[in-house]
């Protein structure tokens, strides 16, 4: 395959209101849209938008790298077949994001040129995906009153963001929410690594009796998480802590942590989380793909790789509905907690105009 064309041109996308965590605070998202051609005459976009916060390359640095790119991307052959692909992509030394939206703009590019390209390379997709509501930071009342329109709107699991520097305070919501929903909803939390290795275990005894499907992230660093999840009377889950393909790979074959939340546009692109993913099936593990607040173009390689799970936990892709507007009409929306899947819809429409 023959690349012809490559270009990209910036977004910007705001919030409707405030998204606020223990870690972030997400008013808006800027990024880039990455376009590719090829010889004949195919065309496929892709989305590279780091997240301030959390990605360690920043939106200038991916501007200089897609620079550099576009000057010599025209001059390779890209092979067709996955494996070979792989390679080819890897001696790019992109950042995270820029990979992320560079291999879902060629992969987009190669389903054109075959119909049967994700099935025969990555398997079966399921049609069917369980996405969970995020509940950020507020107060009690509010976030009482947001998990009940969530409810309403179908969601059947909610992830609530704990993490206040008071523990009582986390304990006072989570004993509020279980309290008016009792068993009406699945439960995670998520503290971000707020918690310090010396208070962890004694919060999560304290949380046991609240039926909390996994909580994320409770300490600050992944081998105080792999001796918490030993004794921990909730299951535990990664994911900031996640920091490269290789601590995923320790993670999914050594721990007894069977949860793995992946953020792709973070860790190290498409690929790479393709093949975390076919590694969690072989080994009865469980990939949650996670969005970082990508627009419409983003969000459709994450339902992608949520589609190759063989678990129906649910993922984290209900972002589009805080943002005013999006970069595209949203192939995958989210509807009574559910998204469905149709390969046929991907890849995502590439006529925008770059």
């Amino acid at each position: 395959m023959k690349i012809t064309g490559f270009n990209y041109s910036p977004f910007l996308i705001k919030l409707k209101k405030t998204f606020q965590s223990s870690q972030l605070i997400i008013n808006e998202r800027r990024g880039f849209l990455i376009s590719v051609k090829d010889e004949l005459g195919n065309s496929a976009i892709g989305e590279a938008a780091p997240l301030p916060g959390l990605s360690l390359e920043t939106l200038s640095d991916d501007e200089i790298i897609l620079n550099i790119m576009r000057g010599y991307v025209q001059d390779i052959e890209f092979p067709d077949d996955y494996k070979s692909l792989e390679i080819t992509l890897a001696n790019l030394h992109a950042s995270p994001s820029v990979r992320f939206g560079f291999e879902q703009a060629i992969v987009g590019l190669l389903i054109k040129r075959n119909s049967n390209f994700i099935e025969t390379n990555f398997g079966l997709t399921k049609p069917e995906i369980n996405v969970n509501a995020v509940i950020g930071f507020g107060g009690v009342e509010d976030i009482l009153s947001s998990i009940d329109e969530k409810i309403k709107s179908g969601y059947k699991t909610i992830k609530l963001k704990i993490g206040k520097d008071n523990f009582e305070d986390d304990y006072s919501l989570v004993a509020a929410v279980r309290n008016k929903f009792d068993s009406a909803i699945k439960l995670r939390l998520d503290a971000n690594g707020k918690w310090n290795a010396v208070n962890a275990l004694k919060y999560l005894k304290r949380l046991e009796p609240f039926n909390i499907e996994f909580i994320e992230e409770p300490g600050m660093d992944l081998l105080s998480l792999f001796d918490l999840a030993k004794d921990s009377p909730i299951p535990i889950a990664v994911d900031e802590s996640l920091r490269s393909p290789d601590n995923a790979h320790t993670v999914i074959e050594e721990s007894k942590i069977d949860t793995i939340i992946i953020k792709p546009g973070i860790l190290d692109g498409f690929l790479c989380v393709l093949k975390l993913i076919q590694l969690s099936n072989a080994l009865n593990k469980k990939v949650i793909i996670s969005s970082s607040f990508e627009s419409a173009v983003g969000k459709s390689a994450l339902v992608l790789l949520a589609s190759l799970t063989k678990h129906d936990l649910a993922h984290g892709l209900s972002t589009a509905e805080y943002f005013e507007a999006n970069t595209c009409t949203d192939s995958f929306p989210v509807k009574d907690g559910i998204i469905s899947f149709d390969p046929a819809k991907y890849p995502p429409d590439s006529s925008i105009s770059l």
